[in-house]
């Protein structure tokens, strides 16, 4: 493990390389935790297309038109705060793959599996802790009328990125230093301050390979059936919805993997980490495991 001159890109391509060497293991596993979400947002998917109704007996009615914001409003805002909570735990599953990789101690699929399960309080608790303007920003967004939503998604992406940033190793530190999510939070805190840069790059460039693969997966449907490759009618909403699940499923993990490696990029760069497992390999390990 040595230190890399981009780190950015390196994290990415680091956690691009464990994906391949582990790939049954991290797509099972990221699976597993995403289903929900995902099941979440092909329901959204299915209000956004208005092939339910909000009336219907099988909606309460504190979630109705005529009562509030809608089942649609309600819906959206749950998907999108429910899925930044799961990818925080794929994030604790993919820190435990990468980190085990990376530090010669691999960790098999069940006993990441287990771990995190165990662990779902604390991350839960981390995520509030980092994450509670979140919620209400969602909120904001999916209720602003027509003419201002727009400057509300501008500020939420520009609130996320930074914000993404500023917390972005809290997970991995969770799983590399065996931490609480109050010690977590210092300590993510100690190394953005290292190299805050580094950190603001990545989750730029995390954004863009995202956005890019989940558009570039979410028009391939309706270019198919425009050439016609394909003849989909009224199914072809499903198939495009089913498309960017299956994106999602890809990205999150890979996204975690990298953020992971981001983590080790900041202590190799910024603590000379390197040296000191060099140093514990040499001589035996002095003031605890390396990675603690």
């Amino acid at each position: 493990m040595r230190r890399s001159r981009g780190p950015s890109l390196a994290s990415l391509d680091g956690g691009g390389s464990i994906l391949q060497r582990r790939l049954r293991d991290v797509m099972l596993g990221a699976t597993v935790i995403l289903v929900p979400a995902v099941a979440l947002n092909v329901w959204v998917s299915v209000l956004g297309y208005d092939r339910l109704d909000p009336n219907d007996s099988v909606v309460p009615s504190f979630l109705s038109d005529d009562t509030g914001g809608g089942i649609e409003d309600f819906a959206t805002w749950l998907s999108i705060v429910f899925a930044s909570m799961v990818t925080a735990v794929v994030g604790y599953f993919a820190a435990q793959i990468l980190l085990g990789e990376r530090l010669r101690n691999p960790v098999s699929l069940g006993r990441a599996l287990a771990r995190t399960g165990r662990r779902l309080p604390s991350i839960a608790a981390a995520w509030a802790l980092t994450h509670w303007w979140f919620p209400i920003m969602a909120l904001i967004v999916v209720t602003a009328e027509d003419d201002v939503v727009g400057v509300w998604i501008f500020l939420f992406v520009f609130v996320a990125w930074f914000s993404a940033a500023a917390t972005l190793l809290v997970i991995p530190a969770m799983v590399g230093e065996r931490l609480g999510p109050f010690a977590a939070a210092k300590r993510n805190w100690r190394l953005v301050k290292l190299r805050y840069g580094l950190c603001v790059v990545f989750v730029m460039l995390a954004t863009l390979l995202s956005v890019l693969l989940l558009v570039g997966i979410a028009t391939l449907v309706p270019l198919l059936e425009q050439f016609g490759f394909v003849t989909l009618g009224d199914a072809a909403w499903i198939v495009q919805s089913v498309m960017v699940q299956i994106a999602v499923l890809v990205v999150v993990p890979l996204i975690a993997l990298g953020t992971a490696q981001a983590y080790l990029e900041v202590r190799l760069d910024g603590e000379g980490l390197d040296l000191q497992i060099d140093a514990d390999r040499a001589f035996g390990p002095v003031g605890g495991k390396v990675g603690s």
